[in-house]
């Protein structure tokens, strides 16, 4: 692997995951993920594959973490819709 180590340090609370949002404008702008070669490098270059697969796994970990965020907003977002549900269901009852 040569100095690419594999990429479990995403998962270390130091790690800083980028946001979606940050993500999209460098999509938008540059037309490849970061820290991704771009076609146009890897044609130059040619590709590692070993080193590729490190890059490909940091990205898919990083999904999983911004997937994991993703549920945990979705399930504290339908607590708190049952629970206004249930406030409201009970001031119409009230009325």
């Amino acid at each position: 692997l040569g100095n690419w180590s594999v990429p479990d340090y995403v998962f270390e609370p130091t790690y800083r995951l980028a946001p979606l949002s940050e993500v999209e404008a460098y999509t938008k702008e540059y037309k490849h993920l970061p820290d991704v070669p771009s076609a146009a490098e890897i044609e130059k270059g040619g590709l590692n594959l070993a080193q590729m697969n490190l890059i490909l796994l940091r990205k898919v970990e990083e999904l999983t973490l911004h997937a994991i965020a993703q549920s945990k907003q979705i399930e504290s977002q339908a607590i708190q819709l049952q629970n206004q549900n249930e406030r409201l269901k009970a001031l119409e009852a009230a009325h």
